[in-house]
């Protein structure tokens, strides 16, 4: 007998679930994307980056470039959907600006075929506090928050046989100017918003966190 496939492929669409679907079915997290106005630079950057490499990198699509800044939590009252726990929550989050600047290239992922840029010192530090003003934000309305570490990235392609050792490379980056936009949202983000996402394309799920 052939393979039918899914029988209902449409209605696992996040269109036709709706926003508060999304988040059982699939992995939420906070993310910082590139603004419009700036994605041609990253881009051009990026093709830079993989074009240095001593392996062939394909390129990761410019609509899903992001940093993952942290997963969401899980409301502690089951029957409240997550996107009206992260509007409240969003009213106790404040974080000022600050430059997030990439000073090396390393691989990732457990196949180790993620071509990644890595923030310096600095940004690390930063980005951990970060990562404590959005866990606190969640926690003051009851959103259970795991804590962990997470190394700022930006994912830049793939490729097999990528090198073993992390590689300097000439500092990049700008300033991120965060607000309170916080967007179950899957389409479009900028770098001035830090935002929810799932991202979904036609053969399955973006892994979030790389």
């Amino acid at each position: 007998m052939d393979d039918m496939g899914d029988l209902f492929p449409e209605t696992r669409r996040p269109e036709s679930l709706g926003a508060d679907a999304i988040p059982y079915m699939y992995s939420t997290f906070f993310a910082i994307y590139p603004e419009e106005r700036d994605l041609s630079r990253v881009v051009d950057w990026q093709r830079s980056i993989c074009r240095q490499g001593s392996v062939p990198i394909a390129m990761r699509p410019p609509r899903i470039l992001h940093v993952s800044v942290a997963e969401c939590g899980k409301p502690k009252q089951r029957l409240r959907p997550l996107p009206d726990a992260l509007s409240e929550a969003a009213h106790h989050f404040s974080f000022p600006a600050f430059d997030l600047v990439f000073d090396s290239v390393a691989r990732f992922g457990k196949d180790a075929r993620a071509c990644v840029a890595i923030a310096d010192a600095a940004s690390q530090a930063i980005f951990g506090g970060l990562r404590t003003a959005i866990a606190d934000a969640q926690r003051r309305v009851g959103i259970f928050v795991s804590r962990g570490k997470c190394e700022a990235h930006l994912t830049l392609g793939y490729g097999d046989g990528l090198p073993v050792e992390r590689r300097s490379i000439e500092p990049f980056g700008s300033v991120l100017p965060l607000s309170t936009s916080w967007l179950p949202n899957g389409a479009s983000h900028t770098m001035s918003s830090l935002c929810v996402g799932c991202w979904i394309k036609p053969d399955g799920v973006v892994p979030n966190g790389v």
